[in-house]
């Protein structure tokens, strides 16, 4: 029985790293794994690794394949991650030490969410109303200054008519 067990875990044993169809990455901020297709842009991989992480956690800058005593090689947003072998793995780069370093949000809770809803949505509201009212008062004060305009303009006519009348008249010598 035991060569059937010690076969089980042969079997069951990952394949060597450049035989994988998959890319393990290390996330420095939070310790955990993740996998990724090979091919994967580093981009993409940036926005799952931080999408997952804790709220005042570090998040990851760029992917970078680290060996020991090796110059390390950095992914840049569009390369797709590789695997370079033996001794190397692939981890996230965190800028240690830095007030400015970018952290991840805590996250809102579903309440205060539905109340800055609400307060946007109130504050559009507010807008929307005052714009119309707005529209309507000079809609208003449009049609005062035009029936104003109608009601002088006979006035105004017969004083145009006697000012031509009186001005075409011939001189006298």
């Amino acid at each position: 029985m035991s060569t059937m067990a010690e076969s089980g875990e042969k079997e069951k044993k990952i394949p060597e790293s450049s035989n994988l169809s998959f890319l393990e990455v290390k996330c420095r901020s939070s310790g955990k794994v993740r996998r990724f297709a090979q091919g994967t842009e580093s981009r993409f991989a940036l926005r799952v690794i931080n999408s997952k992480l804790e709220s005042g956690v570090p998040l990851a800058l760029c992917i970078a394949a680290v060996k020991e005593g090796e110059e390390p090689v950095i992914f840049g947003p569009s390369a797709t991650l590789a695997n370079y072998g033996d001794g190397w793995k692939l981890e996230t780069l965190i800028n240690n030490g830095e007030d400015d370093m970018p952290m991840k949000e805590p996250t809102s809770t579903k309440k205060e969410l539905k109340k800055k809803n609400n307060d946007i949505t109130v504050s559009w509201l507010v807008t929307y109303i005052g714009k119309i009212l707005l529209v309507f008062a000079f809609m208003f004060f449009i049609a005062g200054v035009y029936s104003y305009f109608l009601v002088v303009l006979p006035d105004l006519l017969s004083s145009l008519k006697s000012y031509w009348e009186g001005s075409t008249t011939p001189m006298s010598s």
